[in-house]
């Protein structure tokens, strides 16, 4: 999984604005959502993302595995992700 090559990121005030330029979507992330989004940018697989948020949000597994499918699944389906 990477980020798609036509999306372009930027923080503004701690949440990250994507903008998908050839499609002229555009997404708002929280610091979470921003989290994974860097780490996915960084190459960081889903299992191991899951493992460092863990420890750095104290949630329980199922909750963040929970989350973390939903802010994959959603990117995908909306062009920001590839396989």
């Amino acid at each position: 999984m990477r980020i798609n090559k036509d999306i372009i990121a930027r923080d503004i005030q701690g949440d990250t604005v994507l903008l998908n330029m050839k499609a002229g979507d555009y997404f708002s992330l929280n610091a979470v959502g921003t989290d994974i989004y860097n780490c996915i940018s960084e190459g960081i697989g889903s299992a191991s993302i899951m493992d460092c948020l863990v420890e750095k949000y104290e949630v329980t597994g199922e909750q963040l595995k929970s989350d973390v499918f939903s802010l994959i699944t959603e990117p995908k389906e909306n062009r920001i992700l590839e396989e």
